[in-house]
């Protein structure tokens, strides 16, 4: 286990590695993330758009879901907060929300999903 000595150590490190250029995000949010995506030698901007229903992590570790429903299927992706592949972050809608993780609404549909 590391010593906190150690601990100060790597977090001064992953000070350099860190993001401030990025809203931030909690769950319960509608947001549209836009990635970067590597086609050989091409380079293109890809947007994935969905509600925030979970954030963890704190540091370089920090991660969020954002879940949407395409085709009737149910799509969830996993981002990096940190991540230089992650171009930006654009909050399309605040919903308020109770709980630190929506795993609710897997299991809910669509169209519930936005009802106010």
């Amino acid at each position: 286990m590391p010593s906190l000595k150690d601990k100060k150590y790597i977090i001064n490190i992953e000070k350099n590695f860190l993001r401030s250029d990025l809203p931030e995000i909690r769950p319960g949010y509608v947001v549209k993330v836009w990635t970067k995506v590597r086609e050989k030698d091409k380079e293109r901007l890809s947007a994935f758009e969905g509600i925030v229903i979970s954030v963890r992590g704190s540091g370089t570790g920090r991660t969020f879901t954002v879940r949407n429903v395409m085709s009737g299927v149910g799509v969830e992706r996993i981002f990096p907060y940190h991540s230089p592949y992650i171009e930006k972050i654009e909050i399309i809608r605040k919903i308020p929300v109770r709980r630190a993780k929506l795993y609710y609404l897997r299991e809910r549909k669509q169209s519930e999903l936005f009802k106010e």
